[in-house]
């Protein structure tokens, strides 16, 4: 299932307001020029900031996905594995 399904699956069936930082930010930043995706992930983590839970969907989890589940952890804030 890809990002933009997880974030509807939110909305539909747990009537929540799903944020999905890759597919936010790469509408503006290229993820394939390094200082980009820094600013992607560093703009995904202040987003977060402001979140009560995170959602980890998937079976692989990548460098930003790792670097948001530490921030979370580091903050308290809940992260549920989907």
């Amino acid at each position: 299932m890809g990002g933009s399904r997880y974030a509807k699956s939110a909305r539909d069936n747990a009537g929540k307001v799903p944020f999905a930082p890759h597919l936010y930010f790469t509408q503006f930043l290229d993820d394939g020029i390094s200082e980009e995706r820094e600013r992607g992930i560093n703009c995904g983590l202040e987003v977060l900031s402001h979140c009560s839970e995170i959602w980890v969907f998937g079976d692989k989890i990548t460098e930003g996905m790792l670097a948001e589940i530490d921030y979370a952890e580091q903050r308290g804030i809940v992260v549920k594995y989907q």
